[in-house]
């Protein structure tokens, strides 16, 4: 099947499919459609309106609002936020008062559409760098993980945003500078896209490195002094806070949760204590293998689609937090698949990756089901990749003994 037809497939399978989600949600009485939100928006913007609310007084991490370990935000996000607490008083706010408040949902509205515009405005320079179809963007913007980081009213959107950019500015030593603050940007607000670093080793950029390391260091650390308490009570409750926070949702079965580590727990669904934990250690053992070697792959294959796709999912199925807004980390690949400038040998491959994304994207809800039918996606494009990276590996290794 040649690659025009694959790309016109996964184009008149997604728009069908969000069609008839858009259409099944205006017409439906129970509204099953809106499963591809959070608790079906009974939990709207819950996790901006939350980190506000712990950032108001500026204590973010001595705050108990819903336990500590929801206070997990390194300091520059909460630094990011504060100004609206200048305007609205969050601190006497619950969650229903913030939904019930023409300001707060104003407040909320604007951070969404700073984040909306930020995300979509980077994955438009990146279609014009790799010559890529902009109807895509119409597909990502209603793809089951965009809907579901929206409404999350999280910072992913911005930190996929960064990443977006620097993938945009590698290689233009002008723009070098834009590049490295965007990657320590995206590093600060979600930590894991800190790997995106290995493109600077990989090519010997060691100064851009050190440099990236010098940025991130200081928006990590200096915005601790902007809050209460002295920076080593705040990094050490910070600390605590995570750890706190890792046993909670690291080992949760939530179709909610992205990667290996879910799924497995989802197979071997049990209220025995021992069969989860041995669940849990064979997935996180599993977990950290396929993350080794994918970095390992990283560095070892040529392609540019390869290097970003292997690197993309640490970010989203490694961490044992990623949630499936996490997705959002993903279209660069997608883009990198439709573009005519990136070498695809054997297409075979390449064409079942964007088939793949018909239901890693989808955002019909069949079931419940519709959550894990996306994450296992995730996962067999995650497995494709490696093996096409490994036969990449192989082949040039033939033609390296042909040579000599």
């Amino acid at each position: 099947m040649t690659p025009t037809k694959i790309q016109k497939i996964f184009t008149i399978c997604t728009f069908s499919f969000i069609l008839i989600w858009l259409l099944l949600l205006l017409i439906e009485p129970s509204h099953f459609q809106l499963n591809v939100f959070f608790h079906k928006l009974e939990d709207f913007f819950a996790d901006y309106f939350n980190h506000i609310r712990y950032t108001a007084g500026k204590d973010p991490y001595f705050d108990l609002t819903n336990g500590s370990h929801e206070h997990i935000y390194l300091p520059l996000c909460y630094m990011i936020l504060y100004p609206q607490t200048l305007f609205i008083d969050f601190s006497s706010m619950s969650l229903q008062d913030c939904w019930n408040s023409q300001q707060a949902l104003l407040s909320a509205g604007i951070f969404l559409l700073i984040s909306i515009f930020f995300f979509l405005h980077s994955l438009y320079l990146l279609c014009k760098k790799y010559v890529c179809p902009r109807y895509i963007l119409v597909i990502i913007f209603f793809s089951s993980v965009t809907l579901f980081a929206m409404e999350r009213g999280n910072f992913i959107l911005l930190t996929a945003a960064c990443i977006n950019y620097f993938l945009y500015t590698l290689n233009n030593e002008r723009m070098r500078w834009i590049g490295i603050i965007c990657l320590a940007l995206a590093a600060v607000f979600k930590v894991f896209p800190i790997i995106f670093s290995l493109y600077y080793l990989h090519k010997k950029k060691y100064r851009s490195f050190i440099y990236l390391a010098f940025t991130t260091a200081i928006l990590v650390f200096l915005p601790f002094f902007f809050f209460k308490h002295s920076f080593i009570e705040n990094l050490t409750q910070l600390l605590q806070n995570i750890a706190a926070q890792t046993p909670i949702y690291g080992a949760s079965r939530s179709s909610e949760h992205f990667g290996i580590i879910p799924l497995f727990l989802q197979i071997i669904h049990t209220s025995d204590p021992t069969i989860h934990a041995i669940t849990y250690a064979i997935g996180k053992c599993t977990n950290y293998a396929i993350g080794l070697l994918t970095i390992f792959l990283f560095f070892k294959v040529q392609s540019p689609l390869l290097k970003f796709g292997l690197i993309s999912m640490i970010c989203i199925l490694f961490p044992q937090q990623a949630a499936v807004y996490s997705g959002v980390y993903i279209f660069p690949l997608l883009i990198m698949l439709f573009s005519p400038t990136i070498k695809k040998e054997p297409y075979t491959r390449y064409g079942i990756l964007i088939l793949l994304f018909i239901t890693a994207l989808l955002p019909l809800q069949i079931g419940k089901a519709t959550f894990i039918i996306n994450n296992v996606s995730f996962i067999i494009i995650w497995i494709l990749l490696i093996i096409t990276a490994l036969n990449q590996i192989r082949v040039t290794k033939i033609k390296e003994l042909f040579r000599k």
